[in-house]
């Protein structure tokens, strides 16, 4: 992880993180320079590596900045709603994201280094971090009957629903999702 708790809130570093996004996004890892990024973030190279020593430790301060999103997201699915209504909550802000227009070259930027152990630990936090919500989810909806009955297990329930949130982002990569269409395909394997 980089930074510290006390640096996550400052404005230079968030400036830095989005500024850093927005590159990757647009020319994808390789070609973003951390010289191009400081243009677009508006601080100095000195500040950049202040916060990030390498362009390596801005992508995980980016994945890293994302999976803290999600938690806090989720977390407000958790506080507003549970069972079958969380997931789906959580299906619909997943097509949103997938269908951001900087999703599909951000998503090929990360898969150019996903091997680097540090990307892959920031990946496996963030799935591990909606697993777990939609284990606790499936795991209520399943007592409230909201979900078909049957052999399948929330655990098993969960893992589907993730597989199937992870094939609809990899499908937006090419073709953005419609409005509601993940939700409904997630209704259709839950109910």
């Amino acid at each position: 992880m980089t930074g510290t708790a006390g640096d996550r809130v400052n404005p230079r570093r968030q400036a830095i993180l989005q500024a850093a996004s927005r590159q990757f996004a647009a020319v994808g890892y390789d070609r973003a320079s951390t010289a191009s990024i400081c243009r677009a973030a508006g601080v100095s190279s000195g500040t950049f590596f202040h916060h990030f020593p390498t362009k390596l430790d801005v992508l995980v301060g980016v994945l890293d900045a994302g999976r803290d999103a999600t938690a806090r997201r989720l977390a407000a699915l958790e506080e507003s709603g549970s069972g079958l209504d969380a997931v789906l909550a959580h299906a619909a802000d997943a097509a949103a994201e997938a269908g951001d227009p900087d999703y599909p070259g951000l998503v090929l930027a990360v898969a150019t280094v996903e091997q680097d152990p540090r990307v892959a630990a920031a990946l496996h936090a963030d799935a591990d971090l909606v697993q777990g919500f939609l284990l606790r989810q499936l795991q209520i909806a399943a007592q409230r009957g909201e979900v078909r009955p049957g052999a399948t297990g929330p655990d098993v329930l969960a893992r589907r629903v993730r597989w199937l949130l992870d094939g609809a982002a990899a499908d937006a990569l090419t073709t953005p999702p419609r409005p509601g269409e993940v939700v409904e395909a997630v209704r259709a394997l839950l109910t």
